[in-house]
């Protein structure tokens, strides 16, 4: 457990709390399998217990009693019938020790029962109950939420059957690894990345569906407040989603810069953000290049880009891009393509240079995503030396890390280490954030998809497309 005594905190309110939602959670479990129940006890003719209450559906009940969203009450329902599976599936009673004064001749001809012919052994367990098993287990074990845990099994269980067991099995055990310390939230982005990597022909037509049902709409409400709604899928929003980013992450960082000056919060940030883009693009002269510094970074590997099958990525988006709308993107002037392979030789530039290059800053946002640490979007992000220029440090891969503003302070005023390679990096808390000091992977091993995408598909392959689960020394 955590301590907050060294900065000024109670001693025990991070144990306190730990302890607490450790309660918490094993509760959510109680509640899992009571909503199980109340759903096997609705499925009847008739409606069953949710109808009797009133109620069109096990899901809507558990919502109303709860005071929760119906998803959330279907998510809680999945989870209970994980773990009903699992005790279904568990080791069977041993049989009862025999008599040792009674001797055993072997069946007797005379006896019926002795003649019948041995009973089948247990069959093993499908494959679905092998990559469920996996995250029940992680259940019971406390490790993975509730919520982090129907997240995995839904999205296992929604996959077309082209993709193999092997592959489900291996992403079930990293999903767990993954949403450990995660928040439901940014675990939903890792989720929707795994699914796009183990699934990717139904991805790309999914990202055809949502192109098609992407809209803006502007109104003015009663208020006289004017309202903006709509969707935009990954490729449509790249270029906005980009620029917002910039404009917002450079506010932020004046705003740290000069604390207590600018007191907008992020939301009114973007807001003004869009204004100014509307601004310049009706003709405004300004003697600031508010984009000089922008790039968008369409990200691939060569062999995928070339062959026109795979996913690949675009800065700003946690949903994948198919290979058919990468080639789109890379056409374009504004966008930039960053291929994967082997970077670190040609990268290098030790200390003949203090600042980052920019295609040193690709490949750092090749490794990290963003925020290396928060997993923040690149464009709220700088590139920063690990141990410092003016120490002695490399302007390397291995010597840098894109870290937001608010993460990069944390680091230095409370003392954090971080280790890193061209392909890793890892982040080693104070003895006052985690007394023993646990090192724990940030960057796209723990926000972004398995990598490369079509090994996570093919079972045959041994090799670990995530990462080593050894921090470098």
């Amino acid at each position: 457990m955590r301590s907050l005594a060294s900065v000024g905190g109670s001693p025990d309110a991070v144990e306190r709390f730990g302890a607490a939602a450790q309660v918490a959670a094993e509760m959510d479990l109680v509640l899992a399998r009571m909503a199980r129940d109340i759903d096997v006890q609705s499925d009847v003719p008739g409606g069953g217990l949710a109808k009797h209450h009133g109620f069109r559906s096990a899901a809507d009940l558990v919502a109303s009693r709860m005071g929760k969203h119906k998803a959330e009450a279907m998510r809680l329902i999945e989870v209970g019938r994980a773990l009903e599976e699992k005790e279904k599936c568990g080791t069977p009673d041993p049989d009862p020790e025999p008599d040792p004064d009674e001797p055993d001749d072997g069946p007797d001809p005379d006896d019926p029962e002795d003649n019948d012919p041995p009973e089948p052994e247990d069959p093993q367990p499908t494959p679905q109950v092998r990559y469920r098993a996996i995250v029940t287990e992680a259940l019971d074990a406390g490790q993975i939420s509730a919520d982090c845990g129907s997240q995995i099994l839904i999205m296992l269980d929604s996959l077309s059957e082209e993709v193999t067991d092997a592959a489900k099995e291996k992403a079930a055990t990293d999903l767990v690894t993954r949403a450990q310390g995660l928040d439901s939230g940014k675990f939903a982005a890792v989720i929707r990345r795994f699914k796009a990597s183990l699934d990717v022909a139904q991805h790309e037509r999914t990202l055809a569906q949502k192109r098609q049902a992407r809209y803006l709409k502007i109104w003015e409400n009663r208020e006289g407040m004017v309202v903006v709604d709509g969707k935009l899928d990954p490729e449509t929003a790249a270029h906005l989603q980009a620029a917002i980013d910039k404009m917002v992450g450079d506010q932020i960082r004046r705003s740290r810069d000069t604390p207590g000056e600018d007191v907008r919060t992020t939301a009114q940030m973007r807001a003004d953000a869009l204004a100014d883009l509307a601004r310049h693009a009706l003709g405004c002269e300004t003697t600031t290049a508010i984009f000089g510094t922008t790039t968008v970074v369409v990200r691939a590997s060569a062999s995928d880009l070339e062959s026109g099958t795979g996913l690949g990525e675009v800065d700003g988006c946690s949903t994948p891009i198919g290979m058919s709308v990468a080639q789109r993107m890379i056409t374009s002037a504004i966008l930039i393509p960053a291929l994967i392979g082997d970077k670190g030789q040609v990268l290098k530039l030790g200390r003949t240079v203090r600042p980052f290059s920019k295609a040193q800053r690709i490949a750092l946002g090749e490794r990290d995503g963003g925020c290396a640490m928060c997993g923040a979007p690149p464009a709220w992000t700088e590139a920063h030396h690990i141990i410092f220029w003016s120490r002695g440090g490399r302007t390397d891969l291995s010597n840098g890390a894109l870290l937001c503003s608010h993460c990069h302070h944390v680091i230095h005023d409370q003392g954090w280490q971080i280790r890193a390679t061209d392909t890793e990096i890892w982040f080693i808390p104070p003895a006052s954030v985690d007394p023993t000091r646990t090192p724990w992977q940030g960057g796209r091993a723990r926000f972004g998809a398995p990598r490369p995408w079509n090994t996570t598909r093919n079972d045959s392959s041994d090799r670990d497309t995530h990462h080593s689960g050894i921090p470098p020394t």
